[in-house]
């Protein structure tokens, strides 16, 4: 992972990572998926007035509760401001996602991805919960489904070579 993924993991990872299955939540939150592109590549010249982003951040959150791991996600798009001389990522334009639904709300595991993948390869993928000890694993048996990413993979190359034969 470069530099500047490991910036952007640690920043999301700081803000929406919640470990309280146990705790006053009941629940944990992680990230489950996050693609970073330049900000100018998707908004090429859309920020008068206003610090301009350097990066868009497409991340979903997964949780877990008593019952185990939703198969369900949220994400949305972030807007990050990279230092890359001093090695800092900060957040600007919150307003745009801190209040208001998230922009993919409610989808599956396998359109979350392909959602991801619309602006950019993730540059992070963690489908199973990370905070979960052996026992709690053991106790959510059952509960917690793998998604195969080779699949995916394998769909997403159809549905490009059925693209290119498209008239």
């Amino acid at each position: 992972m470069s530099i500047n993924n490991a910036l952007i993991l640690q920043l999301v990872k700081k803000q929406f990572e919640i470990n309280a299955l146990a705790g006053p939540y009941q629940q944990n939150i992680w990230v489950m998926v996050a693609a970073a592109s330049p900000f100018a590549k998707h908004h090429a010249g859309c920020t008068p007035g206003r610090e301009t982003p350097t990066h868009t951040i497409r991340l979903v959150l997964r949780t877990t509760d008593k019952e185990g791991a939703n198969d369900y996600v949220d994400g949305t798009d972030l807007y990050i401001r990279l230092d890359q001389e001093n090695q800092i990522a900060d957040f600007v334009w919150e307003d745009l996602w801190a209040e208001g639904p998230p922009i993919f709300h409610g989808g599956t595991i396998p359109d979350a991805l392909r959602w991801v993948r619309d602006l950019a390869e993730p540059f992070y993928i963690q489908l199973r919960d990370p905070f979960l000890t052996p026992e709690q694993w053991i106790a959510l048996n059952g509960h917690d489904k793998d998604y195969a990413e080779p699949q995916f993979k394998d769909d997403q190359e159809r549905r490009q070579m059925h693209d290119r034969r498209r008239p």
